[in-house]
């Protein structure tokens, strides 16, 4: 990848030194004040009680691949970074690791601890009851029953991936009970469904330093490959120095000073909370150590060329300094070159870091601001959420593709149950990859917001304008089974169906609803769109006719039943069809409707005779009949005053 993302064991790829990312930094007290404070808020954040630890942290940083699809294949490990072996010899994708669930028996269940069925069933019950989560882990991880904390740990996740602490107890709860493959699956899940937490993934190579056999060679393969993949996923956190100092003490205690100058070269370009720190603590491995040290013998040359030309090719005296690798032999000479190349490494990266330090000082405030980057099930407040919208408008205007995913990434940890936040994210992908906002809706319909309305609605169009009628069936349909009685989804049903022209599937659906509605009123709702349907689409009149005539005997009292019946009619030809316009108006002046609405049907059907009428007869009894509605009317109001 570009710049302050090549994978480690390409190094420069050729190049002294690495472009400069579109990356960001701050200036000021507030910074510095901010670059000193510990960052607890991080470590494990409490959901609920002081066991509930969820929490995921910020955005991915993706591998070299059109950035647009990287949203989806950071979350799949399967591919580690160049150089990198994978994470394990024995690793399996995501696709293969087991759901220890469904391998539980009955007679596992029969064995599980006395209580469990009591809070087992709060939380089958109501799935979102958060607070019966946790007592639920909490009683397994007391009795500490493997087979029941598998079974409640893993219905969680279904409904909760971004707890991350929650992953750590379940892979500590595994590793207790000395399964070390299976903790190993339970840290590969959760980083699968959370690569932005940098906590999670500092748990899991820790676990990996734990676990793995020193004297194997492949060890420091694999946990450098651990390396490279969080800081793929999650290095672009604006908190994940902790990451990255670590990635560079390990391998400072490996003695790869070359490593610790690349990984130097990458996070110097990405802004973070301690940016000047590392700048620090570059500069204090540029002059602690020499440059044929931590440098690669192609950056070395490179560099020893460079500042060769700058003095004419010579020394002082004339003579020829070497441009390879060989050794100066004057000492005078030798720690002049010396310095010199310090002095021009750290100019170079000076450069870098001005360049950061101007993009963060844009965004420190909006970074200052977000006082929750991790998932909780409490609402946030209103100036939080403000704080995020103004973000990603900022970033969506300024920063680059890239920075504007990772930012909405952030965003739907902190903000998961916030559907305008998804439907935003979806929206803006939807210039740049199809996949990604397959990815986004599938994520927030399935797992975070399954019960709100309005994002399967926009997945479902989504869909359908991708020419995927089948899935967009699907969505809507899977919705209306979980949330039973939603006439936007009903109705939309409808429509999907009559846009690709089932219209006997589309009348079967209004069918249903009229037959199966919970009330007159609801029944008498969709007769009316079943009508309407009926008539204007499929030219039916006489069928339309009939639905809204039955309706009307249920629900005598419903004038939009009335004025739909006389809307219908009166789209005929009028002089053909007065017998039943004259019959929809009897209905309503004789019908159960108040007084009120009986003198304004009476009233237009004394119109309707004295412009269309072909009997004068007619329209006299319709203005006698107006007129004893009107006597009626007026007794009926002296009576209400008389008391």
């Amino acid at each position: 990848m570009q710049g302050c993302l090549e994978p480690l064991g390409h190094g420069f790829r050729g190049r002294l030194w690495p472009r400069n990312a579109d990356s960001s930094v701050p200036t000021g007290s507030s910074r510095t004040a901010m670059e000193n404070t510990e960052s607890t808020e991080e470590e494990q954040p409490t959901v609920g009680t002081e066991s509930a630890e969820p929490g995921a942290e910020s955005a991915p940083e993706e591998q070299n691949m059109d950035f647009s699809t990287e949203i989806m294949s950071v979350t799949e490990m399967e591919q580690s970074p160049d150089s990198s072996p994978d994470l394990h010899e024995d690793n399996t994708q995501e696709s293969e690791i087991p759901n220890i669930e469904s391998l539980q028996t009955t007679d596992l269940e029969a064995d599980f601890p006395p209580d469990f069925d009591k809070f087992w069933k709060v939380v089958e019950d109501n799935p979102q009851d958060f607070t019966g989560w946790v007592y639920l882990l909490q009683y397994v991880e007391q009795e500490n029953h493997l087979p029941a904390a598998r079974k409640a740990f893993d219905r969680f996740f279904s409904h909760y991936p971004y707890c991350y602490g929650y992953w750590k107890k379940y892979a500590d709860l595994e590793k207790r009970h000395d399964n070390v493959k299976q903790s190993d699956e339970v840290y590969r899940r959760g980083l699968q469904a959370i690569p932005l937490s940098v906590d999670l993934w500092i748990h899991y190579i820790n676990f990996l330093k734990e676990t793995l056999d020193p004297a194997d060679p492949e060890t420091n393969s694999t946990i450098r490959g651990a390396y490279e993949h969080a800081v793929l996923a999650a290095g672009t956190d604006f908190r994940s120095d902790r990451l990255w100092e670590m990635y560079i003490n390990w391998e400072n205690d490996q003695g790869n000073l070359r490593e610790v100058t690349s990984i130097y070269d990458r996070i110097l370009g990405i802004p973070t909370q301690l940016y000047s720190h590392h700048f620090q603590r570059f500069k204090e491995h540029i002059q602690n150590n020499l440059p044929r040290d931590f440098l690669t013998t192609e950056q070395f040359v490179q560099l020893r060329r460079e500042l060769a030309a700058a003095s004419g090719h010579s020394g002082e005296d004339g003579e020829e300094l070497p441009c390879g690798t060989e050794d100066i032999t004057d000492p005078a000479k030798l720690i002049t070159e010396i310095e010199n190349m310090r002095h021009r490494i750290i100019e170079i990266h000076q450069e870098i870091f001005n360049h950061n330090e101007h993009e963060v000082s844009k965004r420190w405030t909006f970074e200052e601001a977000i006082k929750r980057p991790y998932f909780h099930v409490k609402p946030l407040e209103k100036i939080q959420l403000k704080n995020w919208k103004e973000y990603l408008e900022f970033e969506i205007e300024n920063g680059t593709h890239e920075r504007v995913v990772v930012l909405f990434e952030r965003c739907v940890i902190s903000c998961a149950l916030y559907e305008d936040f998804w439907i935003k994210y979806a929206k803006y992908m939807e210039n740049h990859s199809i996949e990604g906002v397959r990815h986004v809706y599938s994520r927030a319909c399935t797992i975070h917001l399954p019960k709100k309305p309005m994002v399967h609605m926009l997945w479902a169009a989504f869909e359908e304008q991708q020419g995927n009628i089948d899935e967009a069936r699907r969505i809507l349909k899977t919705f209306e089974e979980c949330i039973l009685g939603l006439a936007m989804i009903r109705l939309r049903r409808v429509s999907l169906e009559r846009r690709h022209g089932n219209m006997e599937e589309a009348e079967q659906l209004l069918e249903d609803a009229v037959r199966n509605a919970k009330s007159i009123s609801e029944a008498s709702f969709y007769a009316i769109k079943l009508a309407r349907h009926l008539f204007k689409v499929q030219k039916n009149l006489p069928k339309a006719r009939k639905v809204l005539s039955e309706a009307i005997e249920l629900d005598k009292e419903n004038t939009k039943l009335y004025l739909n019946l006389l809307e219908m009619e009166y789209s005929g030809d009028l002089k053909q069809n007065e017998e039943n316009i004259l019959s929809c108006f009897d209905k309503a002046v004789h019908g159960a409707l108040s007084i009120k609405m009986r003198i304004t049907f009476s009233q237009r059907k004394v119109e309707f005779l004295e412009d269309f009428g072909s009997d004068v007869n007619k329209l006299l009894d319709a203005y006698d009949e107006h007129q004893a509605l009107l006597k009626e009317q007026e007794t009926l109001k002296r009576r209400a005053e008389n008391g």
